[in-house]
């Protein structure tokens, strides 16, 4: 039986479900015509220290807890474990929802990468299984790293694209990102940006003796997208969104 949708979309609905899938982090939703496209890959790039990983996360609980849809997280960083206490630090506790089957998350040390790719077929059976919705892939930098040329990991990011794309989720992938100038204007490394349908951009900029961030949406098809820089900050709560508010660099 087909779960009930509990969070509700104005938007068009295509095969029983909303077209958009709310991310619920707070301010990120209307900057993007109510949230992600159903299906898509979504590129989230930052520096260390962003909130990459926290606004991921954000997005799966998000999905189980307030839209009834079943999440699964992919790390390639962390170990299992310390993936679930950080989360419990932000309010995310998952230890029923695993228990429930509505929140899986598997592990893979970055040497473990052939393995993934072999396991494919494993991953898509508790895909079909479960009916998961939504799946972060974290992160795909680490992913790439681990391949010794240039090519080899150009040829791996579209493997790694076209299995997700034949998965079927909604995926949010997090990556390291390369700054192109003083303003710490950001893109995804290895051109990942071209192959996934929208690109989320975290700007870190230090002001005197601080640091402040902000969130803008470079690139989303089919979207009539804010084009503004929403200010970012990290709380006990997650990551919060200021889309009307502004932001200066000076």
């Amino acid at each position: 039986m087909a779960r009930e949708q509990t969070m509700k979309d104005p938007k068009e609905i295509i095969g029983g479900k909303p077209s958009r899938m709310p991310t619920g982090i707070p301010g990120f939703d209307s900057m993007v015509q109510g949230g992600l496209e159903r299906g898509s890959i979504n590129v989230l790039a930052g520096e260390a220290g962003t909130g990459k990983s926290i606004m991921s996360l954000q997005f799966l609980y998000n999905g189980v807890t307030k839209c009834n849809d079943t999440s699964l997280y992919i790390t390639f960083e962390e170990k299992k474990k310390p993936v679930i206490e950080h989360m419990k630090q932000f309010g995310m506790n998952i230890d029923e929802l695993e228990h429930k089957k509505r929140f899986f998350v598997f592990e893979y040390s970055p040497q473990e990468v052939e393995k993934f790719m072999k396991e494919g077929g494993m991953i898509e059976k508790v895909i079909r299984d479960n009916s998961i919705d939504r799946l972060v892939f974290d992160s795909i930098t680490s992913f790439a790293v681990l391949y010794e040329t240039e090519q080899k990991r150009r040829e791996a990011i579209v493997r790694l694209i076209e299995t997700l794309r034949k998965w079927g989720c909604t995926a949010l992938l997090p990556s390291e990102a390369t700054t192109t100038s003083d303003l710490g204007e950001v893109r995804a490394r290895f051109g990942i940006e071209y192959l996934a349908d929208s690109l989320f951009a975290i700007y870190s900029v230090r002001k005197g003796d601080i640091r402040e961030m902000a969130l803008e949406v470079i690139k989303m098809r089919g979207t009539a997208h804010s084009k503004k820089l929403a200010p970012l900050k990290i709380t006990n709560e997650g990551v919060l969104l200021y889309p009307d508010q502004p932001f200066f660099s000076r």
